[in-house]
């Protein structure tokens, strides 16, 4: 049992430390995320994002005006099927759009319930297209820890095209279950390594026939673990809450595990899982059952890889000349001689965060200080002429005494063999008159010493 306990310590500890898979993909309605949750993640500038997702839950319906009716005899299905498209149109900030059909199903036993306000009082089926839904996002990046992202959206759900319902005779009013109305929602999504909480809120539109559909406030959890290469586990957890509304349906939590697994480097992804109703569970236990599923073909572009580090040579032979003779002396083999290498690192105007190609670079250097135990590093920090010599100074030095961070907590490297200076403005490597010279000097030079020349 101690073993047991131990072990699971163990791996705690483990997904906490984490870092965040450097590959993201869109979830089931356009935004980069997990399977239905938003992530603090978005695409890079100028990348497209695709999405195609099908999926079943299964729900509870709400009470009827007029009776009060166990709740395993409200209970109906609900299939969706979502198509999207993303941009980023920088590498903070991106749109999405989505839209597809979905089918609202009566389960065993229905006796009447209400659906989006809807009362329905006889066994139905029904299939409508579903709400093109248009969105924006922007992510915030922590100055003191680059792996904590903060990302807030706000969208918009616009109604399309008719509904066909198929229903008993005597429910001949029944013409639509979604709102023709536009909902509107927003929230915030906060994720630290593998882990990610969010909170949403969705304003629904009135109904055509002047009912007032419930709104929905939504909290949950989730976890994207990377498990082997290509390959992550995805895991949530989430409770949505109905507020207000005539005749509001059942509150309720999902929880849905499953697999992400990426085709190489190509950017595409097959996702897989399953859901479960938490209420219906507790209830009901699988009969009838609360399980269903999502499954979704994804694309984001992969990131590019690092620069190759910048080596410099060797020097050449000495040939040794004795009475005019030209001789060239066999000398035993020297000991290595030290060399250097030099490697640049880009940061975003006004920032220190470390960006996934920066990162990548000193992972690089990690390596090489790993091999030579007795190799040291010097970073300097640099900046653009865009703010006061001041300003430029604190910003150069924090992105210098970020990448020291990153090499001495990510791969323990003994900061006593690393030492940072600041240069401001100073010493510009690239023309301050152009965008694109501006960008280049926010940047970071790490000279490593290879001092046994490996």
């Amino acid at each position: 049992m101690l073993v047991k306990r131990t072990a699971l310590l163990a791996m705690l500890v483990c997904l906490a430390g984490a870092p965040a898979s450097a590959q993201l993909a869109p979830n089931n309605q356009g935004d980069i995320g997990l399977f239905t949750m938003s992530t603090g993640d978005s695409p890079r500038a100028g990348t497209m994002t695709f999405s195609l997702y099908g999926w079943k839950e299964q729900l509870v319906a709400g009470n009827l005006a007029f009776r009060d009716t166990e709740s395993r005899l409200r209970l109906y299905s609900h299939w969706a099927g979502e198509a999207s498209l993303g941009v980023g149109l920088t590498d903070r900030w991106s749109l999405f759009a989505s839209g597809g059909a979905e089918r609202y199903e009566s389960r065993g036993g229905w006796r009447g319930g209400a659906l989006g306000s809807i009362q329905i009082l006889f066994p139905f089926r029904a299939d409508e297209p579903r709400k093109v839904r248009i969105g924006t996002k922007y992510v915030i990046f922590a100055q003191e820890d680059s792996d904590l992202r903060l990302a807030t959206w706000v969208a918009g759900s616009v109604p399309v095209g008719h509904a066909t319902i198929h229903r008993d005779e005597q429910d001949a009013d029944l013409d639509r279950i979604k709102s023709r109305r536009t909902d509107w929602d927003w929230g915030m999504a906060l994720s630290k390594g593998v882990f990610t909480g969010i909170l949403s809120y969705q304003l629904s539109g009135r109904h055509d026939q002047d009912i007032r559909v419930a709104n929905r406030f939504r909290v949950g959890m989730g976890v994207d673990v990377p498990v082997a290469p290509y390959f992550n586990v995805i895991g949530e957890l989430d409770r949505t809450l109905v507020d207000g509304g005539d005749y509001p349906e059942e509150s309720y939590s999902l929880v849905t595990t499953g697999i992400r697994f990426f085709v190489g480097r190509t950017g595409l992804a097959v996702s897989a899982g399953i859901n479960a109703n938490l209420d219906m569970l507790v209830r009901h236990g699988f009969s009838p059952s609360p399980i269903g599923g999502i499954v979704g073909v994804t694309y984001a572009a992969w990131p590019p890889p690092p620069p190759p580090p910048v080596v410099i040579p060797a020097p050449a032979p000495v040939t040794v000349i004795e009475e005019k003779v030209e001789t060239v002396v066999p000398t035993p083999p020297p000991p290595p001689a030290p060399r250097m290498t030099r490697d640049e690192i880009f940061f975003d105007a006004g920032s220190a965060r470390l960006t996934n190609i920066a990162k990548a670079v000193l992972d690089g250097v990690a390596l090489r200080m790993k091999n030579d135990l007795n190799a040291t590093a010097v970073i300097a920090g640099y900046s653009d002429n865009a703010g006061s010599e001041q300003a430029n100074m604190a910003i150069s030095a924090k992105r210098a005494d970020a990448a020291r961070e990153y090499l001495v907590t990510r791969h323990g490297i003994d900061p006593g063999r690393i030492a940072t200076t600041a240069k401001g403005s100073a010493e510009p490597a690239y023309d301050n008159a152009t965008a694109e010279g501006r960008a280049k000097n926010r940047r970071a030079m790490i000279t490593v010493t290879l001092v046994s020349g490996t």
